[in-house]
């Protein structure tokens, strides 16, 4: 159990008298021993890895700062929960088995899929336990981009495939038999040092990978703008997905993986440049990228648009937006602008294969 100094009330007695912008309140990690509480993280940084990182942030930033990529602009806040659309998956409990890598990676790479498809409805649900159980890592941890290497060089199965488990699971005999058929993967992952680079790259990309150093004030927040307290203690190091920020509460905007019965519903804000907690001054934020192919949308078509001669033809979709209509498509451009035409004056959905930009085939 938590001693006087780390329960609940000494933490928002040290908040109170520091006059930190946060509430601390009971979670479902907040009664646990340091122990238990430290099962709930797993980014395993050693001296090594720690100046690895460190030394690939500042040559990142030297090489931003040379082109002028840091005074790229973005807008004064950006959450990709409400951004035309909640484009966050949900949160998830990583129990007491120190998997965040793989969490946070899954996370980044779901909501990369549903930027990349303009449709923050699309159902999709990756396997932190195939990430990690099949990529390297375990309970006892793994490093911060292990997940983005394994998932560029081999990829993720969804979650049906190899459910997760918060125990060291075995990967042969707990994942399906076509797992291969069912994977995922990213193209490259790219990281980012300067706070501008990384707003930019939220604002424009989605949401990036990252991670903190974790104290243990920190199990007990509730809401607010996390600032570390100042004896709070280190419990150890976390990965973290950053869903959005707010240049108003100057803060990150993250989702955790430790359920919702922590923070606020799974989410935390917390403010930018605490050195103690570097995630700014340590190490880099990472983007995905991936090539998403078609995939089949039950969807309301709402407007059509066409050219003279139907060969440059488009429509627009509920949730997914402008989608034109490939040329050669087995239906026909003609056709399948007439279906749609059709479907709009109905009010009747259609089944179509879509990918990011395009429409191949269509049913009513």
């Amino acid at each position: 159990m938590p001693d006087a100094a780390t329960s609940v009330q000494g933490i928002a007695t040290a908040i109170e008298q520091e006059g930190l912008p946060w509430t601390a309140g009971p979670t479902s990690l907040s009664g646990l021993s340091l122990d238990e509480q430290r099962q709930y993280l797993g980014l395993i940084v050693t001296p090594e890895e720690q100046q690895r990182l460190a030394a690939e942030r500042e040559r990142t930033l030297a090489r931003e700062r040379q082109v002028g990529a840091a005074l790229v602009g973005a807008p004064a806040a950006v959450d990709w929960r409400n951004n035309g659309g909640n484009y966050v998956s949900p949160v998830k409990n990583q129990g007491g088995c120190g998997s965040c890598v793989s969490f946070c990676t899954c996370a980044t790479i779901e909501s990369a899929v549903k930027v990349k498809l303009k449709n923050p409805a699309y159902n999709i649900d990756l396997s932190e336990g195939f990430l990690q159980f099949c990529g390297g890592g375990s309970c006892d941890g793994w490093g911060l981009t292990s997940g983005l290497a394994f998932a560029q060089s081999t990829g993720v199965t969804d979650e049906a495939c190899m459910p997760y488990q918060a125990t060291n699971m075995n990967c042969a005999s707990s994942r399906c038999a076509d797992w291969q058929n069912r994977l995922t993967k990213i193209s490259s992952y790219t990281g980012y040092a300067d706070i501008n680079t990384r707003k930019n790259a939220i604002a424009t990309i989605g949401p990036v990978l990252s991670g903190m150093a974790v104290y243990n004030d920190f199990f007990a927040y509730t809401s607010g703008v996390y600032v570390k307290t100042s004896g709070a203690t280190l419990a150890g190091y976390h990965c973290i997905c950053c869903v959005g920020y707010d240049d108003a509460q100057q803060c990150w905007i993250l989702k955790n993986s430790w359920g919702t019965g922590w923070g606020d519903g799974g989410f935390v804000r917390i403010r930018y440049n605490q050195p103690d907690l570097l995630l700014d001054t340590s190490w880099m934020m990472y983007s995905v990228d991936l090539t998403v192919g078609p995939v089949w949308q039950y969807v309301n078509v709402l407007q059509t648009y066409s050219s003279r001669d139907s060969v440059n033809a488009w429509a627009y979709f509920q949730g997914l937006g402008w989608r034109k209509i490939q040329p050669g498509a087995p239906d026909g451009v003609t056709d399948m602008l007439t279906m749609f035409s059709h479907a709009v004056a109905s009010n009747i959905p259609v089944t179509v294969y879509v990918d990011g930009s395009s429409v191949f085939i269509a049913y009513l």
